[in-house]
C-alpha cells in the first residue's frame, strides 16, 4: 500500500517536468556544457601551449569541473522544484489530496536525485571516455575503465544525489530557492575555502572534517588532503551523513509543520 503512494507521488513529480520546465532547456544543458566547454578549452591552450606549466590529465582529476558545477546546477533544479510548490501554494494542495507528507520531497528526490546522477555519470563518462580520444595528447593517461575511471563512474553520480538530498532538505527547512543555493556555495565555496588560509594544526584539522572535500575525496577526485574516515568510502559516508540528516529534518518539518505558503 505505501509503495503504491510512494509511485503515485513518483508519477505526479514526472507529470510536472514537461517541456516547458528549465530542467530541460536550461538545468541538464548547463550542467553538461559548462564542464565539456571548459575542459575542451583548457585541452586546446594546452595543445597551444598558452598555458604554462599545464600537464597531461590525470584520470583521478578529470571530473573536478563537474564536481565544481555539474552537481550545484542540478541541485539548483531539485530546490527550485520544492520552493515553488510553496510559491504556487501547490504544497497545500498537495497536502490536502495526501496525508503523508513526506511523500513530496521523496517523491522529488528519486526524480531529481536519478535524473541528477544519469546527467552527471552521463557527462563524467563523455570527459572520460571522449576526450582521450579527441586529445590524446594531453588526456591520454586518462582510462575510464581503470580503477579510478570506474570510481569516479560509480561515485560522481551517488554524490550529485546527496548534493540533491541536501538541497531538497534545506528547500524544506527554508523554501526560498535562491537563498538555498547561497547557503550551500557558501559553505562550499565561503567556509571551506577560507579554512585553507589558516596554515596550523588546526586549519589542517578543518580541512580534512570539511564536508565537500570529504565528498569530493570519496568520489576518486584528486585531494590535497588524507581521509580521516579509513579512506575514500569513509569519506564519502563522511559526506553523506549531513545530507541525508538535513534531509530528513526537511521531510519532518514537511511531515508536521505548518504547510501554509509563504
Amino acid at each position: 500500500m505505501l509503495a503504491r503512494y510512494l509511485v503515485r507521488a513518483v508519477r505526479s513529480e514526472l507529470v510536472k517536468l514537461s517541456w516547458r520546465s528549465s530542467l530541460w532547456y536550461a538545468v541538464v544543458p548547463l550542467a553538461i556544457l559548462i564542464p565539456v566547454a571548459l575542459n575542451f578549452g583548457i585541452a586546446k591552450a594546452s595543445q597551444a601551449e598558452t598555458i604554462n606549466g599545464y600537464g597531461g590529465m590525470e584520470t583521478s582529476n578529470a571530473t573536478y569541473w563537474v564536481l565544481i558545477f555539474s552537481t550545484f546546477i542540478l541541485m539548483s533544479g531539485a530546490v527550485s522544484s520544492l520552493s515553488n510548490e510553496f510559491k504556487d501554494k501547490t504544497v497545500e494542495t498537495v497536502a490536502g489530496i495526501q496525508a503523508r507528507r513526506w511523500l513530496l520531497p521523496v517523491a522529488k528526490l528519486i526524480v531529481f536525485g536519478l535524473l541528477s546522477g544519469a546527467v552527471a555519470g552521463a557527462t563524467t563518462f563523455l570527459l572520460l571516455g571522449g576526450f582521450p580520444h579527441l586529445f590524446p595528447d594531453v588526456w591520454g593517461e586518462v582510462d575510464a575503465f581503470s580503477g579510478a575511471g570506474i570510481r569516479l563512474l560509480i561515485c560522481v553520480p551517488i554524490f550529485t544525489v546527496l548534493v540533491c538530498a541536501l538541497g531538497l532538505g534545506l528547500a524544506a527547512l527554508l523554501p526560498k530557492p535562491g537563498l538555498v543555493v547561497m547557503i550551500v556555495l557558501l559553505w562550499k565555496f565561503g567556509i571551506e575555502v577560507f579554512v585553507t588560509f589558516v596554515n596550523n594544526d588546526l586549519g589542517r584539522m578543518l580541512q580534512r572534517l570539511s564536508p565537500f572535500k570529504n565528498g569530493e575525496l570519496g568520489v576518486g577526485q584528486l585531494s590535497t588532503t588524507d581521509s580521516y574516515f579509513g579512506g575514500p568510502n569513509g569519506s564519502l559516508l563522511y559526506f553523506a551523513v549531513p545530507c541525508l540528516v538535513v534531509f530528513v529534518l526537511g521531510t519532518l518539518r514537511l511531515s508536521t509543520g505548518d504547510m501554509k505558503s509563504d
